[in-house]
């Protein structure tokens, strides 16, 4: 009996409430695969090799330090072009004056 009382976990509602969640997610990961159980799902999904994941997070990395670059030039630009509206406004209305 000393065992059992080793095993025995205490249920707080925190513990009820991850339990449902777990559950939840499997359920919905069954339903998306259109699985009658949830055993069913794994022979369904096929792994992937970790390096196709590497390489694309890496080209996603590039573009976004060029994405990156580009926004900063086109800020610039568009700084210059705000400036140019603002001397041309200001010539406007003199002439007007």
């Amino acid at each position: 009996m000393s065992k059992n009382r080793e095993r025995m976990v205490e249920i707080t509602p925190a513990t009820i409430r991850r339990l449902v969640k777990e559950e939840r997610a499997r359920l919905n990961e069954t339903l998306e695969f259109k699985m009658k159980h949830p055993s069913d799902v794994s022979k369904k999904v096929r792994e992937v090799d970790a390096t196709d994941y590497a390489e694309t997070l890496s080209k996603g990395m590039n573009y976004y330090q060029a994405c990156k670059i580009k926004e900063s030039k086109l800020i610039e630009e568009l700084k210059k072009i705000q400036e140019i509206k603002r001397e041309l406004k200001l010539h406007i209305l003199k002439g007007i004056w």
